[in-house]
């Protein structure tokens, strides 16, 4: 399964996770969780996003860093990092730090194998996860 992380001339660039919005994902464990809608207007504006880049936002994950705090956020170097998702490549190719999946069909599967998985809670949460990534 191909995959890429980061934008234009961050794509997999270690060095670059520092960089917010652009820099591929830091090292470190994540656990792969449910994506949350955003609140009340989440889903609209889910809709329109999904419209613009051809990816439909309600099948992707969320991950989160196994980090002194889980949750949606972490810091490299004094940085905020956020929102790292697990997702299919859209229309426009994009990865703001995110695990993108090169192709639709190769994250269908992903998706549907991780769908299958029992769940677990993480550790001292209520969070389920349905599996974990090692980003190196």
């Amino acid at each position: 399964m191909m995959a890429f992380s980061g934008n234009k001339q961050f794509v997999d660039k270690p060095d670059a996770t520092a960089v917010a919005n652009a820099g591929p994902i830091p090292k470190g464990r994540y656990y792969i969780v449910k994506r949350d809608t955003g609140g009340r207007l989440g889903p609209i504006r889910d809709l329109a996003l999904d419209l613009w880049s051809n990816s439909d936002r309600s099948t992707w994950f969320a991950l989160y860093r196994a980090d002194a705090k889980i949750d949606d956020e972490t810091y490299v170097n004094g940085v905020k990092r956020s929102a790292f998702r697990l997702h299919p490549n859209g229309r426009w190719g994009v990865s703001d730090g995110c695990i993108t999946v090169t192709t639709q069909v190769q994250f269908d599967q992903l998706r549907a194998y991780l769908m299958k998985q029992p769940t677990a809670k993480i550790p001292g949460t209520d969070i389920e996860y349905y599996g974990t990534v090692d980003v190196r």
